[in-house]
């Protein structure tokens, strides 16, 4: 989940939906696309499917 639009290279504006925490507290994504990330090397990497949720406090990467 990403706060900051500015951040995606690719958005794609028809995803809607909820996700879920595991507390069962919900909130509405609004989008989903993928980021542009700098690693510690200086070099790139992109991350797909993230959701763009504005209204979440930070932005939080999870690994399945």
């Amino acid at each position: 989940m990403c706060i900051d639009k500015n951040k995606f290279v690719e958005l794609d504006e028809s995803i809607k939906g909820n996700f879920t925490f595991i507390d069962h507290s919900k909130i509405s994504i609004k989008k989903k696309g993928t980021i542009l990330i700098q690693m510690k090397d200086d070099s790139h990497q992109f991350i797909s499917d993230v959701y763009y949720i504005p209204t979440v406090k930070s932005n939080i990467l999870s690994l399945g």
